[in-house]
């Protein structure tokens, strides 16, 4: 505890949510606010080009189809192998999930930052979720994941059915949120639904 009041010294909050619903303008709101915002994706990303010990065990699982010539893993290769085959999702989870998590911890460790966001999108489904003291979800509508898939990200409609269907359902989330954000609405619905949310964690800090 505070020695100094009642509030607690370090807020974690895990942010979640299906794709395209909302999860980086949320992401960027609680940066300008100055919270340490960390992208459990990106995590990933660093790992798969730089972590030598992960790229060896991604290797050694999926065979050097995955693997480019500088070393590190070809993302684009290692997801045609896992995108449609659940256990071999489970199998490269095995060994990615735990490296987020300690990397995730070294961030968390090394900042001075108050409140924290973590945006996870299976932050539920992991270990990531019991480092976090409120679960923070956002939510729109199909058709609105739809058109952000297609006209934000560039993908035909198609695939953008396939990415948002191959999700659990959002209210399974919902159902496990401390905050909700709908962000089918125009930005300023969004930032005060966000900034509502944030004045409770700064008074529980205060």
């Amino acid at each position: 505890m505070n020695e100094e009041g009642p509030g607690v010294e370090r807020i974690i909050i895990g942010l979640t949510g299906n794709i395209a619903t909302g999860k980086s303008a949320i992401m960027r709101l609680a940066a300008e606010q100055g919270a340490l915002t960390i992208d459990a994706d990106r995590v990933v990303h660093e790992l798969l080009n730089h972590d030598t010990a992960v790229q060896e065990a991604v290797v050694t699982e999926f065979g050097p189809v995955v693997r480019l010539e500088d070393g590190r893993i070809n993302r684009s290769a290692l997801g045609a192998v896992v995108f449609n085959d659940p256990q071999a999702l489970r199998r490269l989870e095995q060994i990615i999930h735990p490296a987020v998590s300690r990397q995730i911890a070294h961030l968390i460790q090394s900042s001075k930052a108050r409140i924290i966001m973590i945006e996870a999108i299976k932050l539920l489904e992991g270990k990531l979720r019991y480092l976090c003291q409120e679960i923070w979800v956002t939510t729109c509508s199909y058709e609105q994941q739809l058109e952000r898939l297609q006209v934000c990200r560039g993908v035909d409609e198609a695939t953008a059915r396939a990415r948002i269907e191959a999700q659990a359902p959002a209210a399974e989330k919902i159902a496990q949120a401390n905050v909700v954000i709908d962000t089918g609405g125009l930005m300023r619905d969004t930032e005060q639904q966000f900034a509502e949310a944030w004045s409770r964690i700064v008074e529980q800090l205060a």
